[in-house]
Parts: structure tokens; C-alpha cells; sequence
């Protein structure tokens, strides 16, 4: 398949992504920005595209994108819980407790005061990053990093110790 028959039937079947992407995530930015992410992709591994079906092509990374998406937000939920009740004075960021939403805003905004040598790190390692990857993409060793984020932690514990 040449550039131009690739880009013009990924155009065609732009709509389509768009619904796939609606019905995963029942919601119309979140889609469309999916949608930017999965013709991104597809652009960047073009050349390790060897099937006949473009569409199932684009679905499957659409569909990959999405659940690794969802991964990344159960895994910083559940680490900034566990993190909260371990590193932060026991403060209760149950996600059933209707006081959860005002903790975490408190909790980011003490972040956001975070120098930024400590918060970049810190932020991307919430956001799901893998030591390895915050280091690639910061271009520092990964012993900086994990002294980052440790440094991170133990100014935010500081800092909200009036939760416990």
C-alpha cells in the first residue's frame, strides 16, 4: 500500500474511529482525542503495517490505546489511595468518601507548588510512567528519578500533615 493510499483510507474511515472510539469511551473529547492518538500511531508504525485490513488494523490500536489509557487511571487512583493512607498521614481518599474529590484537589495543588525538578517526575510516575520511561523521556539517570520522586513524597507528606 503507497502513502497516499494509506492516508486516504485512513481519511475515509475517519468517521468510523470516531464511533468506535464514542462507544469505548462515552464521551466526545475523550473520543476525539483517541482518535488523534490511534492515526498518530498508525502513522508512526506505518511501515509495520503488513495486514490487508486497515480498518481491523486501526481498531485493534484504537482499542490497545484505550485499555492501556484505562490501566494508567486505575493504577494512579489506587496508588494515590494507597500512597495517601501510607505516605500522608492516614488521610482517607476513598473514592466512595464524598470528601475524596476536595482531598485530591488539595493533594494536586500541593503538587503544583512542587518545585518543578520534583514535579515533572512526580506527576508522570501518577500518571502511570514506568521509572524507565520518566528517565528516557527527561533525559536524567533513573536514580535521579526515583530520588525526585522520593524527595517528592516526603514534602508532600510535609506539607499535608495537618489530613491526619
Amino acid at each position: 500500500m503507497t502513502t497516499i493510499e494509506f492516508n486516504n483510507t485512513i481519511v475515509n474511515l475517519e468517521e468510523q474511529l470516531r464511533v468506535y472510539a464514542y462507544r469505548l469511551t462515552n464521551n466526545r473529547e475523550d473520543a476525539l482525542d483517541l482518535c488523534q492518538e490511534t492515526v498518530l500511531k498508525a502513522f508512526l508504525y506505518k511501515a509495520k503495517f503488513s495486514h490487508n485490513n486497515l480498518k481491523a488494523w486501526l481498531y485493534t490500536i484504537m482499542k490497545n490505546l484505550f485499555i492501556n489509557a484505562y490501566r494508567k487511571r486505575i493504577k494512579q487512583r489506587e496508588w494515590m489511595a494507597h500512597e495517601t493512607n501510607q505516605n500522608l498521614g492516614k488521610v482517607n481518599v476513598s473514592f466512595d468518601n464524598p470528601y475524596s474529590t476536595q482531598n485530591y484537589k488539595d493533594i494536586m495543588k500541593e503538587l503544583d507548588k512542587l518545585e518543578e525538578s520534583l514535579r515533572t517526575p512526580f506527576k508522570m510516575f501518577l500518571e502511570g510512567f514506568k521509572y524507565r520511561e520518566i528517565a528516557e523521556q527527561t533525559d536524567l539517570p533513573i536514580g535521579t528519578i526515583k530520588s525526585r520522586i522520593f524527595q517528592g513524597r516526603k514534602i508532600l507528606s510535609e506539607q499535608l500533615a495537618d489530613y491526619s
